[in-house]
């Protein structure tokens, strides 16, 4: 199933002799030619130099195989696995040998910044008790557009997005440290294949810090509409709603309510329930040791996407109606941008 070999003038000698600092781990499946050779020259150009790029080909056809053995590089460790076992498991298997003191994820469609590595190792060695840092995140496709800062990134307000807006992690922009992993046994849930890396995210939740860089370090390449995106959206969804209930107390049906408001789903019932609902999360993960703040922010970035998706005035006025000074209060400005951007102006 698994195959392992060094390319370039690794051998398994002085890959038993010299550790490196960092590994980067990077699936590969059937990737275009141009953006794979893209991202395997980002992470081989980067100022820091004392790496191992794990490459893991995930069942790919002769043309990427073919690809993947041009490369001459001593710092690239080649495994390929015989059938296609996606992105979780390569990870994994990847995770598996990886011997570097912190541990980098990347996709093979998206791009590193040269100095990604270095800052990120700086930034690690200076906040001892961060175990996972990641980055804002560019457009490949379009250089000049940027992930939005956020006005808090302390690691108390990167859990409550992560568990009350969703995904806000990039995959290719997290550095771990392995020692956090080893030590509480976390790896890619590989039953949440198209949410295993938030999955991860959550399961570090409690047992490590979060930090965030201000530095755009990756340029992320935006996937084309995919079929699967529904199903993905109901596993994130679900995977929130375990989350809730099981680390901070929430019920079922509490967080089934909300995550599926959040998420775009028209919510049946009374408005005031709904509510009154979001404050008792938000008292549940005081219990849990969030300020208030802090989940009051995030709410309100994530009322503010479900403000972007509604299309007709009637029902943002619904919308705005019940939070109106409550949780959030959007000013003119706000509908206007959301209303002329979904195009209904």
């Amino acid at each position: 199933m698994l195959q392992q070999r060094s390319t370039g003038l690794a051998n398994a000698q002085s890959r038993a002799r010299e550790v490196p600092e960092v590994s980067v781990i990077m699936p590969v499946y059937n990737t275009r030619q141009e953006w794979l050779d893209t991202a395997i020259g980002s992470i081989l150009g980067q100022t820091f130099k004392d790496f191992e790029l794990i490459i893991i080909d995930d069942g790919s056809d002769e043309t990427t195989q073919r690809q993947l053995s041009g490369y001459k590089d001593s710092r690239i460790v080649y495994l390929r696995l015989e059938e296609n076992m996606k992105a979780a498991i390569a990870r994994n298997e990847g995770l598996k040998i990886a011997r570097g003191q912190y541990i980098a994820f990347m996709d093979s469609d998206d791009i590193s910044l040269p100095e990604r590595l270095e800052k990120q190792v700086e930034y690690m060695e200076s906040h001892l008790g961060v175990g996972l840092v990641s980055t804002r995140i560019g457009d490949a496709e379009h250089p000049r557009r940027a992930e939005r800062l956020r006005e808090a990134n302390c690691s108390k307000q990167i859990e409550c997005d992560l568990l009350l807006v969703g995904n806000v992690l990039c995959t290719s922009s997290v550095m771990v440290r392995r020692e956090v992993l080893h030590r509480e046994n976390v790896q890619f849930c590989a039953d949440c294949v198209l949410a295993q890396d938030y999955k991860m995210w959550l399961d570090l939740l409690g047992r490590t810090e979060f930090g965030k860089m201000d530095d755009v370090l990756v340029r992320y390449r935006k996937r084309k509409p995919n079929p699967k995106r529904e199903r993905q959206e109901e596993i994130a969804c679900r995977i929130q709603t375990e989350t809730l209930n099981r680390k901070f107390g929430v019920r079922v049906d509490e967080a089934e309510m909300l995550v599926s408001f959040l998420h775009g789903k028209e919510v049946s019932g009374d408005g005031e329930l709904l509510l009154a609902t979001m404050n008792h999360i938000i008292e549940q993960l005081e219990v849990g040791g969030y300020k208030r703040q802090y989940a009051e922010a995030s709410l309100q970035w994530a009322l503010r996407k479900v403000l972007h998706r509604t299309r007709t005035w009637r029902r943002q006025l619904r919308l705005i109606r019940l939070l109106h000074n409550n949780i959030w209060r959007p000013n003119l400005f706000c509908r206007l941008f959301c209303l002329f951007t979904r195009g209904i102006l």
